[in-house]
């Protein structure tokens, strides 16, 4: 096939990708052809005829062979179409959705392959009523939601593919978590103090302290949660941001401690994580939706390993804290403790996992003071 016929050709298919019936509007398709394929409106009047003649397309044309009438009709060269392909953009066109919407949705074809015609359309009904209820299920379980909205099964939200379709379509699947949000607890009935701790294995090891006599721990956990220590923190705000309300609170045995959501209610709450801009960071978004929160006097032997080289680290990749150096981080002037640990962990870093047992034990029911 000659060149300009074969842009042409490919211009239509990129054009009529989303439709089964292959229709171009021919108003304004000569202005289009000649603005984006070639600005000749002789020699795309003789393409469109040569492609006419063989059998590519069809549409009727004037004396001169331009296009008049609605629509130019593109045969799809049925090879390069799989069969589930035009069945989930029948169904698409059907449906009478927004161009973009449609474009956004086709890709999503391949991993409903072996889906009958009558399931994508009801799969694509559950689509548009989660992406106009998501907003009221922010934080719920992608299993559940799932479950509720797709044909009833709960693995088919994680199961469609690639994710950015879905995103372009409008739904958001990663506020949708793929595991169940575990938080923990420790401590005695009517604790001093409530301590929120970025990592697991700072929470255990307050846990086997003195202090969980006095003090109330939190942390947050789950099966398929990254083991990037940032990601605790990070599911420890999304989790509040909720109050726990979408999390299940799982009570250390032998402990008599409130729910996490109760704890919140708490007038003291502390928040204990490591000393590093991320670590601050997560700091400054929990006091968001805990007004009140404040920084735990554990980070004081934290503060003080960063006047010994031996016992800090710089921010490199091999303690996963690369990026940590040139991180940005928005503290409030009124944040005077945020900020001071700001300004002294710039270069180099402690993780709290550092804190001695017996330091906890004498810190844990306080709060940093805001002068060193």
């Amino acid at each position: 096939m000659p060149e300009i016929e074969g842009r042409v050709r490919q211009w239509l298919l990129k054009r009529t990708r989303t439709s089964s019936t292959g229709k171009v509007l021919t108003k304004g398709i000569m202005a289009k052809l000649r603005k984006e394929v070639l600005d000749d409106p002789v020699a795309l009047r003789r393409a469109l005829l040569l492609l006419r003649e063989d059998r590519h397309i069809d549409f009727t044309s004037d004396d001169r062979g331009e296009p008049v009438g609605s629509y130019i009709t593109v045969v799809q060269p049925v090879e390069d179409i799989p069969a589930h392909v035009r069945h989930w953009s029948a169904v698409i066109e059907a449906a009478g959705l927004d161009p973009n919407d449609a474009a956004a949705l086709i890709p999503l074809g391949d991993s409903i392959s072996d889906f009958p015609e009558i399931d994508m359309a009801h799969l694509l009904r559950g689509l548009l009523e989660l992406r106009q209820d998501q907003g009221k299920l922010a934080g719920r379980p992608a299993y559940l939601t799932s479950a509720e909205y797709l044909l009833g099964s709960s693995k088919l939200l994680t199961n469609l593919f690639p994710k950015r379709a879905l995103k372009a379509f409008g739904i958001s699947v990663d506020q949708f978590p793929t595991h169940p949000l575990y938080v923990v607890v420790a401590g005695p009935r009517d604790p001093a103090t409530v301590v929120l701790v970025e990592n697991p294995a700072a929470f255990e090891m307050a846990v086997a302290t003195e202090a969980i006599k006095h003090c109330a721990f939190v942390a947050t956990f789950g099966f398929g949660l990254s083991k990037a220590q940032e990601d605790y923190g990070n599911q420890l705000v999304s989790m509040v941001d909720e109050r726990f309300n979408t999390s299940i609170t799982l009570t250390r045995e032998g402990s008599a401690c409130p729910l996490a959501k109760d704890l919140l209610r708490h007038p003291n709450i502390t928040f204990w994580g490591d000393l590093d801009p991320a670590g601050v960071e997560i700091y400054l978004r929990l006091k968001k939706s805990i007004p009140g929160l404040g920084l735990s006097a554990l980070y004081q032997p934290m503060i003080e390993a960063l006047r010994d080289p031996g016992s800090c680290h710089p921010y490199r990749k091999a303690v996963g804290k690369d990026g940590q150096r040139e991180r940005p981080v928005k503290c409030p002037e009124t944040e005077i403790c945020a900020k001071r640990l700001l300004d002294l962990c710039k270069a180099r870093g402690v993780d709290q996992e550092m804190v001695q047992p017996e330091e906890i034990d004498a810190l844990a029911q306080y709060q940093l003071p805001t002068t060193p």
